[in-house]
């Protein structure tokens, strides 16, 4: 098997000797730019080189293994940074720009509280997690040893992180000595920053709480602001996730670094992503995910079957090709229609949802379960929710229908019940949590499309409804109770 290694990083030579090692041909891109498009699928991979002849300028690979970082980090460059008010602008859209960052090399503290770039002891020190996206294990134990630092030197220590971490050796114990010298930890839910050009400092707005917490707001104000992520990616990463066609959230990060999703994937089958926390602390773990991936052959089609594309219907409209989160169609310029890449397609539907000229079907689409009893509810429910109790619903005289994302539930799908069911609930994952990229909103919007042409028709719209949950939430089976029993809820 060949595999294709992307990136500038320090870990490339030992990532292709892991490879190298379990009989694997390992070729490394480390100059980003020379790449022109990755094409193919996972098993069948071609990447175009730019400056060299068509076929001399190209590289086939099985798989991918992407090492370059967001921010264009080096492996060791994951500590927290001081983040410069006056390289900061106020118009609301700017991106936070970083400087006099440090490096930290196996947990060593780069920062001191004689750090030059500090203002006067009046000033709090704000360390800022989380912030973008999670931040690594490595970086929160150096905020935290920094904190402390800081706390000894009676400096005013505020820690913001939105994940509490405990399970690393020894943080517990940083936790509690902190806690011992007065620094202020909260975990916050939102955060807003801004910053004032003419005093050269920030003001932290941090607010949380929910069910049984209670609701707080804070405002912070200092000139002190350490922050392990920053919203600028930096141009390299953006190119390698722009060339490979990957999905990236609305601050350019890949959906990886999200805490709920496994290690090292993205949204393409066959391309991983050895991101800065797998770096820092479990790199042999992220190669043994990827390598038990690439030889176990799981790229098989998903259960409701690829996207099969008439190619008589297709208009050539390339509305499935911007739309996949997958990069699993493209262009068939002899057939003059779009194909599907089978091994690079994950059933998500997304595509048969929007297809203008339902040109687009999938193999084994599930039918909408048919009932000519009346008066009963319809459960359709994202698999990926891991919330929902079919049995809990059997018995509430419900019927329950299972979609492997939300992007399946579209207008037809929820037409097409309503022919056999009075009312119909949507259950999809929380916003940011979708793991089809969106599926969930997409399922929102078809869902309200379809509210509104019933509402034109002079039918009631609270025959569908839409639940956004997740295992973790409580009072799920709650919420669908009160809807079986026919009562009416809140659409998102």
């Amino acid at each position: 098997m060949n595999v294709l290694i992307i990136g500038d990083n320090k870990i490339n030579d030992y990532v292709c000797e892991y490879f190298t090692q379990r009989g694997m041909v390992a070729t490394v891109i480390s100059d980003v730019h020379s790449l022109r498009s990755l094409t193919g699928e996972v098993g069948a991979f071609t990447a175009r080189l730019k400056g060299a002849d068509t076929g001399g300028g190209s590289i086939d690979a099985d798989f991918v293994v992407v090492t370059e970082q967001p921010g264009g980090a080096r492996q060791g460059e994951l500590g927290v940074k001081n983040i410069v008010s006056s390289s900061v602008t106020t118009d609301g859209g700017a991106p936070l720009v970083c400087a006099g960052t440090r490096t930290l090399v196996e947990g060593t503290i780069f920062l001191t509280p004689n750090s030059p770039c500090l203002t006067p002891s009046t000033e709090p020190v704000v360390f800022l997690l989380d912030y973008i996206c999670e931040s690594p294990m490595a970086a929160t134990i150096s905020a935290l040893s920094d904190a402390i630092a800081f706390a000894q030197k009676k400096r005013q220590v505020y820690y913001l992180a939105k994940f509490i971490r405990t399970a690393g050796r020894g943080v517990e114990a940083l936790y509690s000595q902190a806690r011992e010298l007065g620094v202020t930890f909260i975990k916050y839910e939102d955060i807003q920053i801004s910053a004032d050009q003419n005093e050269e400092d920030f003001t932290i707005s941090v607010s949380g709480g929910g069910t049984g917490d209670g609701e707080f707001a804070f405002n912070i104000k200092t000139k002190n602001l350490f922050s392990d992520g920053d919203s600028d990616v930096g141009e390299r990463f953006a190119y390698v996730a722009e060339k490979l066609n990957l999905t990236v959230n609305k601050f350019g990060y890949l959906t990886e670094d999200r805490y709920f999703l496994a290690p090292a994937l993205t949204s393409r089958r066959g391309v991983y992503h050895l991101a800065r926390d797998l770096i820092a602390e479990r790199l042999d773990e992220g190669l043994d995910f990827i390598y038990s991936l690439a030889v176990s052959g799981i790229w098989e089609k998903p259960s409701h079957g690829v996207a099969k594309i008439d190619g008589k219907k297709c208009v050539f409209c390339y509305n499935c090709f911007r739309a996949c989160p997958h990069a699993a169609l493209a262009p068939d310029l002899k057939e003059n229609c779009m194909k599907c890449l089978s091994q690079a397609c994950a059933g998500c539907g997304i595509c048969a949802s929007l297809c203008p000229a339902n040109a687009i079907t999938l193999e084994k689409e599930t039918a909408v379960i048919k009932d000519t009893r009346r008066n009963k509810a319809l459960v359709v429910y994202c698999e990926n929710t891991d919330s929902i109790d079919t049995n809990f619903i059997h018995n509430c005289f419900g019927e329950a229908l299972p979609v492997t994302c939300g992007g399946l539930i579209d207008v037809r799908c929820l037409s097409d019940g309503l022919v056999s069911f009075d009312r119909i609930m949507s259950v999809v994952c929380p916003d940011d949590a979708c793991r089809h990229f969106d599926g969930n909103k997409r399922a929102c919007a078809q869902t309200k499309r379809l509210q509104c042409m019933l509402e034109e028709a002079g039918i009631s719209a609270d025959k569908l409804h839409i639940l956004k949950a997740s295992h973790t939430m409580p009072g799920v089976n709650n919420e669908l109770e009160v809807f079986l029993g026919g009562y009416n809820l809140d659409s998102c």
